[in-house]
């Protein structure tokens, strides 16, 4: 049975307030969650960082705290700072906005310790997974029959609502899969099915509402009958300022405009009744394999995630002066809905929290599935084809041209601003093959020869506030331990990073130790790591600076070169003493033992 009741504001005299309800749920299975809610008014809306909005409950007087069930009701006059907690679950931060055309919110909740979706071993095969849950009661429904009928393949939601299928992997020609249709069905429920799924080898996993709407069809980004709708006007916008200026800071959550509360059927702008909120990391897990192609190269998805998630943070900084939603659901802003692919999510995985960067601020990123300026038999909606057949770009509106090979002789489709998605696979196939950190530095910044809208930078979410090196004085042909003090803004480990460092004794060349450069894992927040640094012994005495980095290891092969991303350099001037003997396993400096070595 539904429990609904009224969550009242306290010390509120409302003139005009809205009633919406609010329901909490796992963000992986979609199914109905009881937990607290912290909140507090807000005179204006802030950005939804989560440093932020714990700073303004902890200073509230009126703050209150109310247990609720999965489904509860707000009436407000105006924005609600809130933090949503459920036990087993990371909190998530937003603001809630008024605006009579909202009829409720969804709160989409991360488990801290997931269960991995099943992926298949061989490369030809697939695995469909996923949970059903009624749409009304937001509790799992056994039984329902899930079935791919291309593959005549068919199973039963077991009584947790999961079900699991494995079938042959999509056949894929020219780097587009065959589409795929899911279906499920249970006595009592209205059919639901996703259709024109483009998805590769390994594994899918999907929340399936039944009893509500089923996703959109045929609405895939990269399938040729596709046309995307506008979005409104950009200027009706607020201007809400990132935590302490930063901002190389991404937002802790963002809120999406939905046509039903499952977050499931897209919509247009203006034309969303509900709003659903996600962790920005959960979005861009849920989104990119609606945009990009799953079975398309790592670096190909790892770029695409970068410039989804820059896009989507854009709006939570920049949202409709009148709605309760950052950014609609649908082409006309980015596609999202229910479902992660294994390719998709190990990408988001790999770049967590980065975004573009542009003037100091979180870049509105475009894309566009192919930005070549060859007008052909696809849907081009470019304004300005001046730059020509290999160049991407639209110069009327702010974006230069782009010398763009791979995409020469290819029609244009889509309006060819920002990045091509087509680029992206295509430059991994290019000889040799580019990283996701060239793709955007080669989109986004023109590789440091950008003009106009093309001058964007990807993002800083790794600082290093402090160094200490462990001991200040040593020896030639010792080795020293660099500890280092570092920040993690993003809301998900970073787990491919390195930690270079050098020595230099001014103007002598640089010592460094390659042998050292281990990777390591940086959790959200602060945190303390360390690396060895071994000393050569034929190092000359005297006073050296001491440089250290934290690079994203971007080709993953645990060195550092020059694919990799350097996030930030620290130097300490003098920070280390060479002496020049060696006693036993301790060091002489001018006449005095250390003795504690």
């Amino acid at each position: 049975m539904r429990l609904v009741f009224w969550f009242l504001l306290a010390c509120l005299q409302p003139v005009t307030s809205t009633a919406a309800e609010i329901s909490l749920r796992d963000a992986v299975t979609g199914q109905g969650l009881r937990g607290t809610l912290t909140y507090t008014l807000l005179d204006a809306p802030v950005a939804p960082q989560a440093a932020l909005i714990d700073r303004l409950l902890d200073e509230s007087p009126a703050r209150q705290v109310t247990a609720v069930s999965s489904r509860a009701t707000f009436d407000l006059d105006r924005p609600v700072a809130v933090r949503a907690e459920v036990p087993g679950y990371h909190p998530l931060h937003t603001v809630l906005r008024p605006s009579p055309e909202n009829q409720g919110w969804t709160l989409m909740l991360d488990p801290i310790d997931p269960a991995t979706p099943p992926v298949a071993t061989r490369a030809d095969r697939l695995i469909v997974s996923g949970w059903v849950t009624d749409a009304d009661e937001l509790v799992p429904v056994a039984g329902a029959r899930v079935e791919i009928p291309s593959q005549r393949a068919l199973v039963f939601s077991n009584p947790s609502g999961y079900f699991e299928l494995e079938i042959d992997a999509p056949e894929v020609d020219d780097d587009m899969p065959e589409p795929l249709s899911l279906e499920v069905s249970a006595d009592g429920f209205s059919h639901w099915k996703q259709s024109d799924l483009l998805l590769g080898p390994g594994g899918y996993s999907v929340a399936v509402f039944l009893g509500g709407p089923s996703p959109d069809p045929g609405a895939h980004r990269q399938l040729r009958h596709f046309q995307a709708g506008p979005e409104t006007n950009l200027n009706d916008r607020l201007a809400l300022k990132p935590l302490d200026d930063n901002g190389n800071q991404p937002p802790a959550s963002i809120t999406v405009g939905f046509a039903d509360a499952g977050c499931t059927k897209r919509c247009c702008t203006g034309s969303c009744p509900h709003a659903c909120t996600f962790s920005l990391e959960e979005y861009t897990r849920r989104g990119l394999p609606k945009e990009w192609i799953a079975s398309w190269a790592f670096d190909a998805l790892a770029a695409g995630a970068v410039a989804y998630r820059s896009y989507g943070a854009w709006h939570v900084f920049n949202p409709p002066v009148h709605g309760a939603y950052d950014l609609c659901s649908s082409a006309c802003c980015q596609v999202n809905e229910p479902g992660t692919h294994a390719n998709t999510n190990a990408a988001t995985v790999a770049t967590p929290g980065l975004m573009l960067i542009r003037n100091d601020a979180v870049f509105r990123s475009e894309y566009s599935s192919q930005n070549n300026c060859l007008l052909g038999r696809l849907s081009c909606t470019n304004q300005d084809l001046s730059c020509g057949d290999g160049f991407a770009g639209s110069p009327t509106t702010g974006w230069p041209c782009l010398a763009d090979s791979v995409g020469q002789g290819r029609d244009c489709f889509g309006h060819g601003r920002g990045m091509s998605q087509w680029g992206n696979q295509l430059w991994t196939q290019a000889d040799p093959p580019r990283s996701w950190r060239w793709q955007l530095s080669h989109y986004y910044n023109a590789s440091g020869q950008g003009s106009g809208l093309r001058t964007a930078t990807i993002s800083q979410v790794l600082v290093i506030d402090a160094l200490r090196v462990l001991p200040a004085e040593a020896g030639p042909g010792s080795e020293i331990t660099l500890e280092l003090d570092v920040r993690n803004l993003a809301a998900e480990p970073h787990e491919h990073v390195l930690i270079g460092a050098s020595l230099r004794r001014p103007p002598d060349p640089f010592i460094d130790d390659p042998a050292n450069d281990q990777p390591v894992t940086l959790p959200p927040g602060q945190s303390t790591v360390s690396r060895q640094f071994a000393i050569p012994a034929d190092a000359s005495t005297g006073h050296y600076d001491v440089y250290v980095s934290l690079f994203i290891d971007v080709d993953r092969d645990e060195a550092l070169t020059s694919t990799d991303l350097r996030q930030h350099l620290l130097v300490a001037n003098g920070a280390l003493k060479l002496g020049s003997k060696l006693f036993q396993d301790r060091f002489e400096f001018e006449g005095q033992i250390d003795r504690n070595p």
